[in-house]
Order: C-alpha cells, then sequence, then structure tokens
C-alpha cells in the first residue's frame, strides 16, 4: 500500500533533475546537523529529550528523501522485472533511518515518560508506523499523540492522522469524532480535504443531512485561495449523496445553481459506483435518475445502464424487466443504432445466461426455480423476436429448446413449429431441420397430440419424402389417421410409400390395418377390393400374407357359427364346427378354435367321451398362451370328468393341459398338477402319478405339493409291497424338506427287510441315514412317529441296560474288597442316572416308563443289597457297627428308588403316557397290561 501511494504522489508530481541534486544538498545538510545534534547529546549523555527529538526528527527527514529517490529508482524498473526485487533490500537504505528514529523516540518513551514533548514523539512514531502501512501500530501512537498533546497544533495533526486510519478502516463512527474535533476551526489550507472526508464518513453511517451540509460548506470554501480546492470532488459525489438522501429536488437545484444537468450526473455517479461493485447504491441512484428524468430519449441511458447493472450483479428478474420497458422506447422509435444493438445484446447475453442454468444439473432437482428461469428465457426471446426479426427462426428454436427442458412440451412444440414455419419460408434457412427434429422428439412426449402429429408428419414428408427417417414417419402419420378412422387419407399415405418404397415389406402391415378396419366395418365388399389389388399386384405382400386373406374367409365362417351358438343354436353350432374342421382351406387357428369350442359344447350338453376327446385335441394343438387363456375352462372339463367318474380320463386331460403351460407363470398350475396328481393315485396308477411327479418338477410346481405326491407314490408302493419301488422311492423321499421326518419309519421298514435277507451293508447304510435324519428333524424341531421315539429310546436304553449288567456282575464278597465293590456299583449307577436323560430327551412314552423302571429297581436292589450284604471276615462282634454305617446309604437309595416311582408315575399321568410298563407303577390299580394286535374297536355301548 505505501509503495501505491507513494506511486500516486510521483504521477501527479513531476520531478526534474534538480529535484536530485537539491536532494543531497538537503541530505548533506541534515547530516551536519546531525552530527552537532548527536556530539551536544553524547555530551549530556544522551539525557536531553530535546536533543533526541531532534536527531529522531532529522533521521526521519533523511529517510523521507532517501525513500523518495527508491520509489523514483524503482518505478524506473520494467514491470516484469520489477515483480522479482526483494524489496526489503531495495529500499534497505530509507528504512535504516526510519528505524533509527523509531528507536530514539522509543529511547525517549522508556527514558522521559514525562517528557513535555512526549506528543510530538508519539505524533513521529505513529507516523513512520503509518507510511508502513502498519496501521494497528499507528493507530495506538497517535492515539497516546492525541491524548497526551498539550499544543494544540500536535494535537490536530494526530486526530487528522489518526482519523484518516480509520476512515481508511472504514471504522466511520471513530473517525467522525476525531475529524470534528480537529476541523472545528479552518486553521489551514487542508481543511477542505479533510472535511470532504469527514463528509463521507457522515454518509457511510447514514447521516444524510450532515453529510450533504459539509459537502455544500467544503463547496463554498474552497473557492477560497487559501485551501485546497476540492470543488471538482464535490461535483462528482453530492449528487449520490442528494440521491441516497433522497433530496432529488435539493440535488436539483443544486446542479442548477452550478450549471451542471443533475440526471447526466445522476447517471455518471451510476456507472462509477457499478465500477466500484456497489449495486445497491447504483440501483438507487439510476432510480431516482429515471425518475427525475422527463424526456423519454434520455430515459433510454438510464435503462440501458441499468440493464448493464442487473446483468453484472446477476438481478435477472429486474434486468427483464427493464428489457420489457425498454421494448416500448424500441417501439416508439427512441433507439439509436448502437443503444439498439447494446439492449439486443443484453437481452441475448443474459437469456443465454439463463438458459444455460435450466440446462445445468444445478437446478435439475429445484423443478419449480428451474421452471420460472426457463419462462424468463422465453420471455427475453419473445422481447428479441419483436426488435430483432432477422433472427426470429433462431429465437423461436431456442425458446423450443428451453420449454423442452423443463418437459413443457406443449410449448416446445409450439414454438419448433414457429421456427419451422418461419424457416419454411426461406431456402437456406439453418434451423429448419432441427424445428422439426425438435416437433419430432416434443409430439413424442405428448398423449392425445394425433392432429400435432399429422401436422408435424405432413410437414416432413412434403420437405423430405424419402431420406433415412421418411420411411418411420409414413408408419407414424398412417397409424395417426387411423387412430382417427380417416381410412381414406391412411390409404393415401400407403400408396405414397409404395411410390418410394414399392418392395418394402412394410406396406404389408398397412394394408392389414386396412382390412382389419373394413372388417370392423364389416365391410367385406372393401376386403375384397383389398384382395383383388393384391391379386393385381398393385401391392407387394408375402406368400404368408396371402395365406392370411384365405384364413380371413375362415375366419368368416367361424363368425356365422358363432353367431348360431350367439343365437341359442348349440346344435347348429355343432354342425358348424365340425363342418369347419372338414373344410380343406380351413387355416390350422380355426380348426385349433373349433376343437376348443367343441370341448366346450359338449361339457355344456354333458356329453363325457366328446368333452374329453376335444378337449385332449385341443389340448395337443393349441400354444401354451391360449391354454392358459382358457385354463378355467379346460380345469371344469377336468371336474366334470372327475364327477362323472371319469377318473382316468380327468387325469389325463389335467396331464395334457399341464404339459402346455409348464413353462409360464401361472398359480393354475398346482391346482391343476394337485387335482390330476392325486386324482391318478385315487385310482391306484402310479405309473401316471410317476409322470405327475416329474412334469411338476419340470414345471416349477410348490416343492412342497411335489413332495407330497412322491410320498403318497411312497406309501403305495409300500401298500402293494413293491419292495423294489418302495426303496427307491424312500431315498428320492430322504431328501425332502417337508417329509424327510416321516421316512424315518419307512427307513425303519428297510432295516427290518434288509436284516431278513441278511443285507448288512444295506442295514448299515440306512441305520447311519436314521440317525442323520433324526438328529436333523430334532434340531429343526419336526414331529415325529411314536415308533421312531420308541426305537430311538431303545437305542439309549440298550447303553443303559450293558451298564446294569457290568453292575449287576459286582458282588459282594470278603471285607477287604467291599469298600472297592461298593464304590464301582454305586459309580454304575450313577453312569445309568446320567444317561438316562438322554432317554427321557428322545420324548419317547416308552422309553421313559423304562428308564423310570429301571432306575427304580437298581436303587431300590442296591438297598436291598445293602441290607442284607455280610462280608466274609467281618467278625461278629463288628456286624451291628457295619449295619449302623449302612443305614445312610441304605436310607438313602431307598428315597432315591421311591423317587424315581413317583416321578414315574407323575410322567405317566402329566405326559397321558400309554405303555404296557404303566401297571409297573400303578400298585395294581390297573391289571391289564396290553391289548393283543387283533383287537376290534368298539363304540360307547360296547356294540362292535
Amino acid at each position: 500500500m505505501k509503495y501505491f501511494l507513494l506511486l500516486l504522489f510521483f504521477i501527479f508530481t513531476s520531478f526534474a533533475d534538480e529535484v536530485d541534486e537539491r536532494r543531497v544538498k538537503i541530505i548533506q545538510v541534515i547530516n551536519e546537523e546531525l552530527v552537532e545534534v548527536s556530539k551536544l547529546s553524547d555530551q549530556r549523555n544522551d539525557r536531553d529529550p530535546d536533543l533526541l527529538l531532534r536527531m529522531a526528527e532529522l533521521n526521519l527527514e533523511k529517510a523521507r528523501l532517501y525513500r523518495e529517490d527508491e520509489n523514483e529508482r524503482f518505478l524506473k524498473v520494467e514491470p516484469s522485472k520489477r515483480s522479482k526485487i526483494n524489496q526489503s533490500s531495495f529500499f534497505a537504505k530509507s528504512s535504516t533511518y526510519f528505524s533509527q528514529a523509531n528507536k530514539l523516540c522509543l529511547q525517549i518513551t522508556r527514558k522521559f515518560p514525562r517528557y513535555s514533548k512526549l506528543a510530538d514523539v508519539y505524533y513521529i512514531l505513529g507516523f513512520n508506523a503509518k507510511e508502513a502501512n502498519k496501521q494497528k501500530l499507528a493507530a495506538k501512537y497517535l492515539s497516546r499523540s492525541n491524548k497526551n498533546a498539550k499544543d494544540s497544533q500536535t494535537k490536530v495533526k494526530a486526530q487528522i492522522s489518526l482519523a484518516e486510519i480509520y476512515y481508511n478502516a472504514k471504522k466511520y463512527n471513530r473517525s467522525i469524532p476525531l475529524y470534528e474535533s480537529a476541523l472545528s476551526k479552518k486553521t489551514d489550507k487542508w481543511w477542505t480535504k479533510d472535511s470532504f472526508n469527514l463528509a463521507w464518513s457522515y454518509f457511510r453511517v447514514n447521516a444524510y443531512s450532515k453529510a450533504i451540509t459539509l459537502m455544500e460548506e467544503v463547496f463554498e470554501v474552497s473557492s477560497d485561495q487559501r485551501f485546497i480546492d476540492m470543488r471538482p470532488q464535490v461535483e462528482r459525489d453530492i449528487g449520490l449523496f442528494y440521491a441516497t438522501a433522497d433530496r432529488i429536488d435539493d440535488g436539483i437545484s443544486f446542479y442548477k445553481k452550478i450549471g451542471i444537468n443533475f440526471s447526466d450526473q445522476l447517471l455518471r455517479i451510476a456507472v462509477a459506483l457499478l465500477n466500484q461493485g456497489k449495486f445497491d447504491f447504483a440501483n438507487k441512484v439510476l432510480a431516482q435518475a429515471e425518475k427525475y428524468e422527463k424526456n423519454e430519449k434520455r430515459k433510454v441511458e438510464i435503462y440501458l445502464e441499468q440493464l448493464n447493472l442487473f446483468e453484472r450483479f446477476g438481478k435477472y428478474s429486474f434486468h427483464l424487466r427493464v428489457s420489457k420497458t425498454l421494448e416500448g422506447s424500441f417501439s416508439k422509435n427512441l433507439l439509436s443504432d448502437n443503444q439498439l444493438k447494446n439492449y439486443i445484446f443484453q437481452m441475448e447475453k443474459v437469456a443465454a445466461i439463463v438458459q444455460r442454468q435450466v440446462v445445468s444439473k444445478t437446478y435439475v432437482r429445484l423443478k419449480k426455480q428451474r421452471k420460472l428461469k426457463a419462462k424468463m428465457v422465453i420471455n427475453y426471446y419473445d422481447l428479441l423476436v419483436k426488435v430483432n426479426l432477422g433472427k426470429t427462426e433462431e429465437y423461436r428454436f431456442i425458446q423450443g429448446e428451453t420449454a423442452f427442458v423443463v418437459k413443457d412440451y406443449n410449448n416446445s412444440y409450439r414454438y419448433y413449429k414457429g421456427a419451422f414455419e418461419f424457416g419454411r419460408k426461406d431456402k437456406k434457412s439453418k434451423f429448419l431441420r432441427k424445428s422439426m427434429d425438435g416437433m419430432l422428439v416434443s409430439i413424442g412426449k405428448l398423449k392425445g397430440s394425433t392432429d400435432k402429429n399429422i401436422y408435424v408428419f405432413e410437414s416432413y414428408l412434403s420437405l423430405w419424402p424419402n431420406d433415412k427417417l421418411a420411411k418411420d414417419i409414413y408408419q407414424r402419420l398412417f397409424n395417426n389417421y387411423m387412430t382417427l378412422g380417416k381410412t381414406k387419407e391412411a390409404k393415401n399415405v400407403l400408396d405414397r410409400f409404395v411410390k418410394y418404397y414399392p418392395k418394402d415389406p412394410i406396406q404389408e402391415a398397412m394394408i392389414a390395418k386396412l382390412m382389419d378396419s373394413a372388417r370392423d366395418r364389416k365391410d367385406n365388399n372393401e376386403v375384397r377390393t383389398w384382395i383383388s389389388l393384391i391379386g393385381a399386384g398393385n401391392y407387394l405382400v408375402s406368400s404368408k400374407f396371402k395365406n392370411k386373406l384365405q384364413e380371413l374367409l375362415t375366419t368368416m365362417q367361424m363368425e356365422d357359427v358363432q353367431k348360431e351358438l350367439t343365437s341359442g343354436s348349440k346344435l347348429k353350432a355343432l354342425q358348424g364346427y365340425l363342418s369347419l374342421l372338414k373344410d380343406p382351406y380351413s387355416t390350422k387357428k380355426s380348426r385349433i378354435n373349433a376343437k376348443y369350442n367343441l370341448a366346450a359344447l359338449y361339457y355344456e350338453l354333458g356329453d363325457i367321451s366328446n368333452s374329453y376327446k376335444w378337449g385332449l385335441e385341443a389340448l395337443k394343438e393349441m400354444k401354451s398362451s391360449d391354454v392358459l387363456k382358457f385354463s378355467a375352462s379346460f380345469v371344469s372339463i377336468s371336474n366334470f370328468l372327475f364327477n362323472s367318474f371319469e377318473y382316468n380320463k380327468s387325469a389325463d386331460l389335467s396331464y395334457h393341459q399341464l404339459e402346455k403351460i409348464c413353462l409360464t407363470k401361472s398359480k393354475t398350475k398346482n391346482i391343476i398338477f394337485k387335482n390330476g396328481a392325486f386324482i391318478s393315485l385315487a385310482e391306484g396308477d402310479v405309473v401316471l402319478a410317476e409322470k405327475y411327479i416329474s412334469l411338476g418338477r419340470r414345471c416349477s410346481i410348490s416343492r412342497k405339493l411335489v413332495d407330497e405326491v412322491e410320498y403318497e407314490v411312497m406309501r403305495e408302493y409300500l401298500a402293494r409291497k413293491d419292495w423294489g419301488k418302495y426303496e427307491l422311492f424312500v431315498n428320492k423321499n430322504q431328501d425332502s424338506l417337508y417329509y424327510y421326518n416321516r421316512v424315518i419309519d419307512d427307513l425303519l421298514n428297510l432295516v427290518n427287510i434288509h436284516k431278513q435277507f441278511d443285507n448288512q451293508a444295506k442295514v448299515k447304510k440306512y441305520q447311519k441315514l436314521i440317525g442323520k435324519l433324526y438328529y436333523r428333524a430334532k434340531k429343526q424341531r419336526k414331529v415325529l412317529s411314536v415308533r421312531v421315539l420308541d426305537f430311538f429310546a431303545e437305542v439309549e436304553l440298550i447303553k443303559i441296560r450293558k451298564l446294569v449288567s457290568k453292575k449287576n456282575l459286582v458282588k459282594f464278597s470278603t471285607l477287604d474288597t467291599f469298600q472297592k465293590n461298593y464304590d464301582l456299583k454305586f459309580s454304575y449307577l450313577q453312569q445309568i442316572e446320567n444317561n438316562a436323560q438322554k432317554v427321557i430327551q428322545v420324548g419317547s412314552g416308552k422309553g421313559i416308563v423304562e428308564i423310570y423302571k429301571i432306575l427304580y429297581e437298581n436303587y431300590l436292589e442296591f438297598a436291598n443289597e445293602l441290607s442284607t450284604v455280610v462280608p466274609t471276615g467281618l467278625k461278629p462282634e463288628f456286624i451291628p457297627n457295619f449295619r449302623k454305617d449302612l443305614a445312610s446309604p441304605i436310607k438313602a437309595t431307598t428315597l432315591a428308588a421311591q423317587t424315581y416311582k413317583m416321578e414315574a408315575s407323575k410322567a405317566i399321568k402329566n405326559n397321558s403316557i400309554l405303555n404296557q410298563n404303566n401297571f409297573y407303577f400303578q400298585d395294581g390299580k390297573y391289571p391289564v397290561k396290553y391289548f393283543n394286535s387283533d383287537s376290534v374297536y368298539m363304540d360307547r355301548s360296547g356294540v362292535y
């Protein structure tokens, strides 16, 4: 900043060569005085503050002179090289003297804190800091100078310098009181300049009246030659003050008084503010200029300046409003050529900016704002169309593009159409094809826009009848005419298409639609005409299409039969369908339809044999989609056959129906499968049931349903004692997600079967598999049969019985081995007790009763043994003590036995266990053990 200020100083001050000489002489004089003063100060041991202050002043003046020389040399360096200079070293000499002056001043402040001229010292320190652009430090010293100043001149200097610091820092509330104090009297020529700054300070704090009053005073005082002339600056700025304070009338009076046009001045002020980036002030000034300017042509300049202001600061809604106002001026021929160019440039520029915002990603999610911006763009181009007719086509096209981006397809079509119609007149149009493409895309987004479609397609074909898109356009135009039922116009499109594309097969589809339309209108004569035209070679169609014409005749026959059916004559309808099947010209489709309808008719007539026969015939030839479509009817026929006790026919028809719709997605498949499969099982037709299983797997039938049928087939083979097939299906069902737990019973059957034939490999295999499935079922909490539970309980019981056997082998004999045998027997009891829990966890009623029986008997037996045992080698006199020692274990084991008996009774009751061992724990209340296998059920009365 300090170098910039010096630069300005040197720009506005012209130094001649003699200045350098004069500077050298001044420095010599300063050096001489500095030497003398330094000697005096040394003699007084630097105890005279006046001498130190003088030395500081001399060093300061010397530093200023050297700094002037350094600045001159610095500015002579080329700009490209100047940026590379180390400024601290370049300005080192002047900095040295500035530093020396500061040191002397600081020395005074430390040694002589009550020095009478301390304010001057602080002023020097503050001034130097200010020159070094150390504003905070400068403010600190100048504040002290102001506070300590006893001399009014020093105080004024300090206040003015400090005020300038605050003014430059935009701290106007702090600069104002300093300026006011210092400028209370007009003491020197700089009063006008400093007052000018004070006026601006007033303005910045919105004290407009004070600012204007002081500016007017500065203007008057500036006419006095004793003061700096600030009149040009006042003329430049006071207009802003008047405008901002809303005292335009006073401003006009002021400028009239000094002979200056006020609106011109406001316009100039606004431009200056604009260049400074002060939008609010510039906007306010221009608004006042517009308000007070009565000349419409001069208003145009204001409007254009407003456009420039609003464009620069992105105030596009204001920009658009002024643009609309200017359009009124344009219509009155008030704009010069240059003004019109500027006006057009402004609107094109802002429209382009806003349009880029519309198409950018920023506003994609802000739909409301995006549409408002698109509307703004369209408004701009509406104005541009009025003022710049030569670019109407381009403007309308851009409007179409803008509307399309925001999905306003009706308006995008309208603007594209405007561009197209304008460009159609010009053979060199740049946007004709682009506009057409825009219309094509827009109508593609609109629904129910048949009229628009026809206009666009007809316009396209009138200009480009056989280009790369024309083929598709012909088809779309044809379809639109057909939608409106305008078959005459549609045929005209067909004929134009055939003219340019005589061998294109698309014409065949068009002809088919026209013929269908004739059929809908029941205009058989038109159908015959088409057949005649095709036969004459006027149109190119495939042999397949020609065959379809024959099919059409057959369809007519079908319609005749349908009429009979509709009228209620089922017999005639049957005869008609049978005749159609005998007709050699009947098409495959009509024959299939006839077979299906025959099946349906015979079903309605209750004819079992024929409804089955024709239903089967129809199923064999129908497509999967058609079978699915008529699934309900075929299910009804199958149910009819079932209810008529024709189980095999019902199952067979269902099988063929499922086979047809196998790969389709339909819940009906499961119903058909279930019905057919279980009917075949009911009839004992396991071969068909197996076919159903295979088909079910292929057709993605519910796995649970297929598994269920497979399980039932397995049970059927068990009932038939077909062991080979039974074993095959047992192996299949063991992998079932839903029935594997039930298969454990069947695996037990296989184990028993293979044991009979001494096939140990199979026995081991199935025993291993039984265990695997059992533990899987237990883990997944599946239901298991009583037989399976009893089996696995028995597995655990076998292990326990082995422990019982080992226990029983241990006998009490000699006294020496008694304790050892006692401990061994007791350990076996504990093992039996520990393993008992495994039996209980199985959940078998039989196992539970059996394990309690074992526990009860073994504990009781152990107690009885202890009660009677007399080891050999025990002397008679010790027997009473021996008995006494055994009393406690006898009591404990007896109690354990009784406890297990009670738990057994409780378990039988709580779990409703029916077992042949129950009587063991019932105290003889229920002496019957079990029924034999030849028993029969009785009713409540005892009759059987």
